[in-house]
């Protein structure tokens, strides 16, 4: 059953339905608060020489796209929400936060603030079970900046590329062919991935995608498109940029 909750009332009665309900398999009107109205979401981890960890994938963003994989609108869901200070709120806000943002979301532009800023303001703001009339009364400012970044980490530490390929053979410093890396990654997760490549061949992005159970358990399903990686792929060493002779 759909509950319409009166605007003088902001919290929100959930039936156990809505709770559980999977993303982009709804069989009722669901309220965008209890699960997401754009409900196939990627979760893009980027490899960048030189930047991050050297055992660890960064991270470029966390997408929510329609159920067919069409994109939700390109200057964001929401210009009330927008903002080009992303970087000074979760300082001031959350200092651990930051802190893991600067190692784990880096800029390879070099302008943390400005690709933290654009990727909220595009991607985050779409995220309609974030918008904070869904806190009710308990809504705090800036509240939703902090969840969006916190559950894109959250999936970050969950999906440990790196270490999925590590344990499958598959370590930085060698060609391999892509159906390896495929493969390797797919066997694990028990899901499609999508690979992206450079021009070169290197390789430089890894895309999950998921559904949404409720607000936000995330549920792994096949990527739509295996990318363009074709035939050898170049996997490089975060301190090395040429590959083999």
């Amino acid at each position: 059953m759909y509950l319409f909750i009166p605007k003088t009332n902001r919290e929100r009665i959930l039936t156990s339905s809505q709770e559980t309900v999977l993303s982009c398999h709804w069989e009722e009107p669901v309220d965008a608060c209890c699960s997401p109205k754009y409900g196939l979401v990627v979760l893009a981890l980027q490899w960048i020489p030189g930047f991050g960890p050297p055992d660890e994938f960064t991270i470029h963003g966390l997408w929510p796209d329609t159920c067919s994989g069409g994109r939700a609108p390109s200057r964001g869901c929401d210009r009330t929400r927008s903002s080009n200070n992303v970087g000074n709120i979760i300082k001031n806000a959350n200092a651990n936060l930051y802190r893991r943002l600067r190692e784990l979301w880096p800029s390879y532009k070099g302008d943390n603030n400005w690709f933290w800023s654009h990727e909220w303001t595009k991607h985050g703001t779409c995220v309609s079970t974030l918008r904070p009339t869904c806190y009710g009364d308990s809504y705090r400012k800036y509240q939703d900046v902090e969840e969006y970044f916190e559950q894109v980490l959250d999936l970050h530490y969950q999906y440990d590329i790196y270490g999925v390929l590590n344990v499958g053979g598959v370590s930085p410093g060698r060609i391999y062919s892509a159906n390896t890396i495929h493969d390797t990654l797919e066997q694990f997760y028990k899901a499609k991935v999508m690979l992206t490549c450079d021009r070169q061949g290197q390789l430089r992005e890894v895309s999950l995608y998921f559904y949404v159970k409720g607000r936000n358990g995330y549920q792994i399903t096949n990527a739509l498109s295996r990318g363009n990686c074709r035939g050898p792929v170049w996997f490089p060493r975060k301190d090395s940029l040429s590959p083999p002779r």
